[in-house]
């Protein structure tokens, strides 16, 4: 099975050829361009394509402008503005911790990240300094024949949905796969170690530092010390979820292995039967908000997951019970939530249990909110040792409900304003099958999983 793995994610002779002379082809071409605009900037090639840990299916090129610190920060957007002329149409500004350009150039995603030199002894000053060092460190360390390892480590977190290091996904980045390859030494090892791992993994390259320590100095759940950088976790974008997914996985794997890790057989979309699964035993509720001018990926993503967590909390706060939720975009005019609800309508009544009639200053304050209130149905009245009281709801129906917690975009429910914007133009509440509209691009695919909720890998 490893070697047909192999065979099937590795570059051929020929991919490897033409990548390297495209790549070599960009950078002379976009130095003249600078060079021309008055810029004194080095073009070099980084990531994976430099270091040769590419999988075949993914041609992604990181192309990094090394600039003179002595430019100082005010440099980098005009340099982007002469990426812009130099690419032409399609590019798209995203942002890490400064802007960068995205585009789709004879095949490849090429990334065009400004950054400036390392220099002994100086603070660096943006976070993509570091990959020129990352560079130098892996291609020092990494041993020729870990490459294929990296490569089956890629496609598994691929494979298991845990690969990027972006906000959409929080997950592993190609950095921390070879740095987890160059600490356990081959995939097989790493995958039967991180069966293992419990709580707060911490892994060092060049042990340095109590693992307690390290705990206290990081918060994040996986802790992966740069080796370039010892106050940086090169696996602090990992979210809780993506680790225990891979945690999962791993343990799967280690049991027993199979194909499915890598290549997830995804079933044919049906959109008719897909449809009739929703509103059956649980409900559905979407908000889909259509936006033609998107903000850069980075911030949707976080913007998307902070409004999807205020409004679930709206929504369980009002006596709805939200099972599960999720966030979709295309990245370019559509963003959808999706509730899962055990009952989009639920009964006008409910039953509140007050404090003890012993506690007798809680007890006051509870009658005195509910003996005048025209939302009582019953009550108050005792029951064993404390008071309770039937209050009528104000919405008994989820739909509605979350429409007009959207009149305002969800603001005041913690939706951040940019998008709370859009959603309050652009946004409308859509329970079960009237989503029907909108089954479309890679959307189906999606919520086809979202609704199965077992990765293909369970078995």
């Amino acid at each position: 099975m490893r070697g047909e793995i192999l065979a099937s994610i590795s570059p051929s002779r020929e991919e490897v050829r033409a990548m390297k002379a495209f790549a070599a082809k960009v950078a002379e071409e976009l130095s003249e361009a600078l060079q021309a605009r008055g810029f004194e900037a080095e073009v070099e090639i980084h990531g994976s394509a430099a270091r040769d840990t590419w999988i075949s299916e993914r041609k992604d090129i990181d192309m990094f402008i090394v600039l003179d610190r002595a430019h100082g920060r005010k440099i980098l957007h005009e340099v982007l503005e002469a990426v812009k002329a130099f690419v032409g149409d399609g590019w798209v500004e995203a942002y890490a911790e400064h802007p960068y350009i995205r585009a789709r150039m004879d095949g490849y995603d090429v990334e065009f990240v400004p950054c400036f030199r390392v220099e002994k002894g100086k603070p660096m000053l943006s976070a993509t300094d570091r990959t020129p060092l990352h560079t130098r460190y892996l291609s020092t360390n990494l041993k020729p024949e870990q490459r294929d390892e990296v490569r089956l480590l890629k496609k598994f977190v691929v494979g298991t949905g845990v690969y990027g290091a972006e906000m959409r996904t929080e997950g592993f980045s190609g950095y921390l796969c070879e740095l987890l390859i160059l600490h356990y030494g081959s995939f097989e090892r790493l995958v039967e170690a991180a069966a293992g791992w419990r709580e707060t993994p911490v892994i060092q390259l060049k042990e340095a530092k109590p693992p307690e320590e390290l705990r206290k100095l990081f918060k994040e759940p996986l802790i992966v010390v740069d080796p370039v950088d010892a106050d940086r976790n090169a696996a602090s974008a990992v979210s809780e979820t993506s680790l225990w997914t891979f945690v999962a996985a791993a343990r799967s794997f280690v049991v027993k292995p199979g194909e499915a890790f890598f290549f997830p057989n995804d079933e044919p979309v049906d959109r008719e039967a897909l449809l009739r699964s929703l509103g059956g035993e649980r409900d559905i509720l979407f908000l889909v908000v259509d936006d033609p001018s998107p903000d850069v990926p980075d911030t949707l993503w976080g913007q998307l997951h902070k409004a999807e967590k205020a409004l679930a909390r709206h929504l369980r706060d009002r006596g709805f019970q939200v099972t599960r939720s999720v966030s979709w975009s295309d990245e370019r005019r559509r963003h959808i939530i999706c509730f899962e609800l055990e009952s989009a309508v639920i009964p006008w009544t409910v039953k509140q249990l007050g404090p003890p009639v012993w506690l007798t200053e809680d007890s006051g304050r509870f009658l005195e909110a509910h003996l005048a209130s025209g939302d009582v149905v019953s009550g108050p009245a005792v029951e064993g040792s404390r008071w309770w009281v039937v209050t009528r709801r104000r919405y008994n129906d989820a739909k509605k409900m979350l429409g007009e917690a959207i009149v305002d975009g969800g603001v005041d429910e913690g939706v951040p304003r940019r998008l709370g914007d859009k959603i309050a133009s652009g946004g409308r509440v859509l329970l079960n099958g009237e989503v029907a509209g909108c089954l479309e691009g890679d959307f189906p695919a999606f919520l086809q999983r979202f609704l199965k909720g077992r990765p293909e890998w369970l078995e």
